[in-house]
């Protein structure tokens, strides 16, 4: 199996549990936090990834469901018919590449922005019992690339991290991506050879449309988002347009491209220059987008940022 299949393995199953998908490991109740206390984020109304400390690949909690008509505490939920927002991590963004000004090909430019998730909605009767919630985190974002005669450009972002539902007592995938909470991150070298050409483009999973390519126009962005069944702009991080620098502004096509949105976050914004010319950093989307792209100018090239962590909302009907 190849880089490529295997990174779509890791990932494909968006959606509820399949009856030839077998059931996720048993899980040790005393190992993992309540969601209510260590996942759920009260002004946004949904659990996702809280107080990461390092590079973490997901987090997991426990959610207890206690029988129609008892009274649930702040940290259940009562049995019933609930209406579900379900979303993987947001892909990172692109690194930029170093812009060479007497290229006339256009060499270098800003990263692409990373793909934003493709949220899940369902209805689901969540029966009495406990259940694991697994959440994904986002993409980290791609190293920066310096000019190479060979073309190389800015390191890809991550793919985000799956995220899904399973019932405790019998290993059912309720909602999600079966695996999600065996999931590991391929290393660097793996990421790059999975993601394809090293064109400075987002990071992007099955589902989802790919992130803008560093150094392409916006009307390539748009025939290739075009290309892609079920792609549309909420779902794709923009081009950075990369290119040679115009006459009156030598900084011309540096910035970096913004990350996709979801229907609960913004996706970052690239890095590059404010008009008053500041540096700003490429910005780490939120909740489940993808992460802006990093600059790339004549003088330096920046990584991408993070993509949004992903997230579970619980909506009673």
């Amino acid at each position: 199996m190849n880089l490529n299949k295997l990174a779509l393995s890791l990932l494909v199953g968006i959606g509820t549990g399949c009856t030839n998908v077998p059931p996720a490991p048993v899980v040790s109740m005393s190992d993992l936090p309540n969601c209510f206390d260590a996942n759920y984020d009260r002004q946004s109304g949904l659990f996702t990834i809280k107080n990461a400390v390092g590079n973490v690949v997901n987090q997991q909690c426990l959610l207890t469901v206690v029988p129609r008509g008892d009274v649930a505490s702040a940290s259940q939920l009562a049995a019933g018919k609930y209406r579900v927002y379900l979303a993987n991590g947001g892909g990172g963004g692109a690194g930029g590449t170093l812009q060479a000004f007497a290229s006339t090909q256009g060499g270098g430019g800003g990263g692409g922005g990373g793909a934003g998730a493709v949220e899940t909605q369902a209805t689901v009767n969540l029966t009495e019992g406990v259940y694991k919630l697994t959440i994904g985190a986002g993409g980290p974002g791609g190293t920066a690339g310096a000019l190479r005669p060979d073309g190389v450009g800015g390191g890809p972002g991550w793919a985000g991290s799956p995220t899904n539902i399973v019932r405790v007592a019998t290993g059912e995938v309720v909602l999600g991506s079966p695996g999600a909470d065996t999931y590991a991150r391929l290393s660097r070298a793996q990421s790059d050879r999975a993601a394809g050409p090293r064109d400075a483009h987002g990071g992007s999973g099955p589902g989802q449309a790919s992130g803008g390519r560093g150094s392409a126009p916006e009307s390539d962005y748009s025939a290739e988002v075009q290309a892609q069944p079920g792609a549309s702009r909420l779902a794709s991080g923009r081009s950075g347009v990369g290119g040679a620098p115009g006459e009156d502004d030598q900084r011309a096509g540096t910035g970096g491209g913004g990350g996709g949105a979801t229907s609960m976050g913004h996706g970052g914004v690239g890095g590059g220059e404010s008009p008053g010319r500041k540096d700003i950093a490429p910005e780490r989307g939120s909740l489940g987008s993808g992460g802006g792209g990093g600059e790339g100018s004549s003088s330096e090239a920046d990584p991408g940022a993070r993509g949004g962590h992903g997230y579970i909302a619980l909506r009673p009907i």
